[in-house]
């Protein structure tokens, strides 16, 4: 059977275009590092991609939201830990005014000094998380949550709410301290207000006591100091509890989205080794199928009738 020169020519033209659509294809893929430049070349694998980054994408978002809630609690921590050292220090004042070696002039200077300690208290008991949020007065967190009333009383504008954010699992996390609950370690009195009042009336009752140099009154104060320390030093634990949850569960989520993008990268990436050989390959057959068109081409019937 005789083949026409125009059939060959056609056939060569073809695998010459294919050699170097193939060629074009694998340095694009070598450019970008990965294995599909179109979804069509492997849709099975497509599907996996597409599955894989929705994955990856959810586990950052939860990476994320854990960190925001894990700053929020870092600055709870920070702002009752140096309420906890103020009352340490308050405490400590009160053990010596109550000391009968002190003068009535030293228990002024202690009251005086115990009074901008309680400055500092509602300072800090009216501290701000990074969006702006009070963070000590429950869902109320857009004013302050401690103030001083006409009669210079110290009293509670926010609420005993305690807000929940969801973790990995649909874990429920606890990312609050009321300011019910600051002074009293978490106790559910009936009375809430008066956990959230009553230590700055108790250190009111105090600085009158030094004031007034009456060591009875001044010892009466001892017990209510050294319980609200205590209570500020629990409330400072379960913070702390509530971070190591966080951190536990960050740490899980990290470890999925390292095995998530390892599994994303077998589906993706391109390995380089093999793209190589590959295209070492498709190069030599390129080569091959010019030098045989070159040939081909001189192949006329003018060569026989010079």
């Amino acid at each position: 059977m005789k083949v026409a020169t125009n059939q060959y020519f056609n056939e060569l033209t073809r695998l010459l275009t294919d050699q170097h659509a193939e060629i074009a294809a694998l340095q694009s893929k070598m450019a970008k590092g990965d294995k599909l430049l179109r979804a069509s070349e492997d849709p099975g694998a497509s599907t996996k991609i597409l599955n894989l980054n929705s994955l990856i994408s959810k586990q950052e978002s939860e990476t994320a939201t854990l960190k925001s809630l894990d700053n929020r609690l870092t600055a709870e921590e920070t702002a009752v830990t140096s309420m906890r050292d103020i009352m340490t220090r308050i405490q400590e004042l009160t053990v010596m005014g109550a000391n009968d070696t002190y003068s009535r002039e030293n228990r002024k200077v202690m009251a005086s000094e115990i009074r901008g300690y309680q400055t500092q208290l509602i300072n800090l008991a009216n501290s701000r998380h990074s969006d702006g949020g009070y963070l000590f007065a429950g869902t109320k967190n857009s004013a302050p949550p401690f103030a001083r009333d006409t009669q210079g009383k110290v009293t509670y504008q926010g609420d005993s709410t305690r807000i929940y954010l969801q973790g990995l699992a649909n874990q429920q996390i606890e990312i609050n301290t009321s300011g019910y609950e600051l002074f009293s370690g978490g106790s559910a009195t009936k009375d809430r207000s008066l956990d959230a009042t009553f230590a700055f009336g108790e250190i009111d009752r105090l600085v009158v006591a030094l004031e007034s140099g009456s060591q009875s009154d001044i010892s009466a104060q001892l017990n209510t100091s050294d319980k609200l320390r205590g209570n500020l030093e629990l409330a400072v634990t379960k913070i702390g509890v509530r971070r190591n949850v966080i951190e536990s569960q960050t740490n899980i989520a990290q470890e999925q989205s390292t095995t998530l993008q390892g599994l994303l990268s077998e589906q993706k990436d391109l390995d380089y080794t093999e793209a190589i050989t590959k295209l070492s390959a498709r190069m030599l057959a390129l080569e091959a199928a010019q030098s045989s068109m070159a040939k081909i081409s001189q192949l006329n019937l003018f060569n026989y009738l010079r």
